[in-house]
């Protein structure tokens, strides 16, 4: 193991039971190497006092390089520099030098009699005493008032918010403890959250900054699980504050206070074994725990963060918003994307007021004129680089300001609410649509970004279907998007490629010698499962199977578009993040077996031989 990858990876075995034994080579006399050797003695010191562990034991090895007449010399330097060292920690620790003269690891010249004074040493002074609850007791890591005593400590000796964040960046920082761990983890969600990135993508960015500030080789299943804890703790204390916004940076020390275990370097042993997390596969895949599942949202707060419910006001907007999004990412011709999406949002609306009919009449011009005026705000955006990426309805709306009533600059309310408006788009009576708008105030990209953070917050802990309008949207999209796909081929990049491929699959208007039908559908739906697993992940594959198993319902008459106008809600992407968290759908796991949801539940009609 490099020296360099020491430092972050022997925090993991460090606890108030564990033993340092500090081994210096004798033939590196460069005095460098030698500072850098006694740097890293300061380091364990300094972590055993944290730990409260107790003894070190200092040796002098590779003696054998040495002549007789100079290891008595190169011994004597390096012990006097030592003893120097461990001078201040002599009423606080148990240090013992042991300087066997010959010592040779190599040719285990001496090393029988250093074993021998290491037992004598550790050996309890009463051998008959029972140490099984004090065994117990160390498990369990410091107390809560220990860990508050830390987090003072470490707080009190802390930067504030702003400097912290620009040492983290430029690599300036002069600490690196875990509290300073977990609280650059919680500024790099933040960031994360604020461009729009997922948990699983925060931990993305999180390892990159940790190679670049060479903190060992980070670890992405630990990572993980830290920046786990820390949302966790983060919505905790948002509940418990009554605050109305995912907490902000400032934050940091009292949401670490509402959770003093968060201070308990040694907390992943409740939930993985040593043999899980620090295996090749969880250095580079995320596992699930082997011990106990990870603290889950809901069992944070009993109050559950939600979104605010869609109200008429927001309807047309948040529509237009839906469709711009998608004129971008889509290779469909804007002018196309434009009319599939009105005619869905009339034949939802349609049906919408058989139920209800508070809600109001469909309008083409309203519909188009919210589309209109929502893509000259993303036209603003695009003159200004920026790495913010405000993808969420909450966002834009906080970021330009947008009330509901912007169409009475532009049109008047006997224009805007006509029957001819109802019919076909009418032009302004009042003022022309802009193409373009100016940029937003910092103050708004402030309250944007603010609004960003919390709704990717949200979509990490509980992801909700969109509103039908948006379903029905999305559903005639994903049928002329098929449209330009052969129907051989399979993408599972494209969603669109995915729904249309299994659809064939499953209602046998194309087979494969991998599928059988043999057994009826239960078989056909486990061997195309199997199929695409190699590419999706088994979990990924199951649930999308069975999604359009129980959509066709025996049913294999029907073609696609009508099966999919008729099941809208396959046409959304993120349908799996409804029952699965990301963490759990992204594990290696979910990906070579098959694992039940864990945010809701789901009929499971594939037997389980497929799994």
């Amino acid at each position: 193991m490099r020296c360099d990858a020491i430092r972050p990876l022997i925090r993991h075995y460090m606890a108030q039971d564990r033993f340092l034994v500090f081994i210096q080579s004798c033939t590196d006399a460069d005095p460098d190497r030698v500072e850098f050797s006694l740097e890293y003695l300061r380091m364990g010191m300094n972590m055993m006092l944290e730990y409260e562990a107790k003894h070190m034991f200092i040796i002098f090895n590779k003696q054998d390089l040495l002549s007789e007449e100079e290891r008595p010399k190169v011994v004597k330097e390096l012990k006097s520099k030592i003893e120097a060292e461990i001078k201040p920690y002599a009423d606080k620790l148990d240090i013992k030098i042991l300087d066997n003269s010959g010592l040779s690891a190599l040719w285990g010249c001496q090393v029988h009699n250093v074993m021998v004074e290491i037992r004598k040493t550790l050996k309890p002074k009463n051998a008959g005493k029972d140490t099984k609850a004090e065994i117990e007791q160390r498990e369990k890591g410091p107390s809560e008032e220990e860990l508050r005593n830390r987090i003072r400590t470490a707080n009190a000796e802390s930067a504030d918010a702003k400097t912290f964040w620009e040492s983290f960046l430029d690599g300036t920082l002069e600490e690196w403890d875990h509290f300073t761990h977990l609280r650059a983890g919680f500024f790099v969600m933040h960031d994360c959250f604020g461009k729009g990135l997922g948990l699983l993508e925060c931990a993305d960015e999180f390892m990159k900054h940790l190679n670049r500030l060479r903190e060992g080789n980070p670890e992405r299943t630990m990572t993980i699980f830290w920046l786990h804890q820390i949302q966790v703790a983060a919505i905790g204390y948002q509940a418990k504050a009554h605050l109305d916004k995912f907490p902000s940076r400032e934050d940091y020390a009292d949401i670490v206070f509402s959770a003093p275990h968060l201070m308990n370097s040694g907390l992943w042993r409740s939930y993985y074994s040593k043999n899980l997390l620090f295996s090749q596969l969880a250095r580079n895949h995320y596992s699930l725990p082997d011990l106990q599942p990870l603290p889950t949202i809901k069992q944070a707060t009993s109050a559950p963060l939600r979104e605010k419910a869609v109200n008429d006001v927001d309807r047309l907007p948040r529509f237009a918003f839906s469709v711009v999004q998608k004129t971008l990412s889509s290779k469909l011709r804007r002018g196309g994307v434009v009319k599939q999406a009105l005619e869905a949002l009339q034949s939802s609306t349609m049906r919408l007021r058989a139920s209800d009919s508070s809600v109001p009449p469909y309008s083409e011009t309203q519909a188009y004129f919210w589309i209109q005026i929502i893509h000259a705000y993303t036209r603003s955006l695009e003159v200004e680089s920026s790495e913010s990426q405000f993808t969420t309805y909450e966002a834009f709306k906080s970021l330009f300001d947008i009330k509901g009533d912007e169409w009475r600059e532009h049109y008047s309310q006997s224009t805007w609410e006509s029957i001819a408006a109802r019919m076909t788009f009418v032009n302004p009576d009042k003022k022309p649509l802009p193409n373009i708008f100016g940029l937003p105030s910092q103050a708004r990209k402030d309250l944007a970004r603010s609004q960003m953070i919390n709704s990717m917050n949200h979509r990490s802990t509980n992801t909700d279907l969109p509103p039908p309008d948006d379903l029905d949207f999305l559903a005639a999209l994903l049928v002329d998007e098929a449209k330009l796909i052969p129907e051989s081929e399979l993408n599972v990049a494209s969603h669109a490629s995915l729904i249309r491929f299994l659809f064939n699959r499953l209602t046998e208007k194309t087979k494969s010698t991998a599928t059988s039908t043999k057994r009826g559908d239960a078989s056909l739906a486990s061997s195309t499962a199997l199929e695409i697993a190699k590419w999706t992940g088994l979990t990924q594959a199951m649930f999308w199977v069975q999604q359009i198993q129980i959509a066709l319902a025996g049913r294999k008459d029907m073609g696609f578009e009508e099966f999919i106008k008729g099941n809208s809600g396959l046409a959304f992407e993120d349908l799996p993040f409804v029952y699965y968290s990301p963490q759990l759908w992204g594990s290696v796991e979910a990906r070579d077996g098959y694992v039940m949801p864990d945010r809701r539940g789901l009929s499971s009609i594939v037997p389980e031989r497929a799994k």
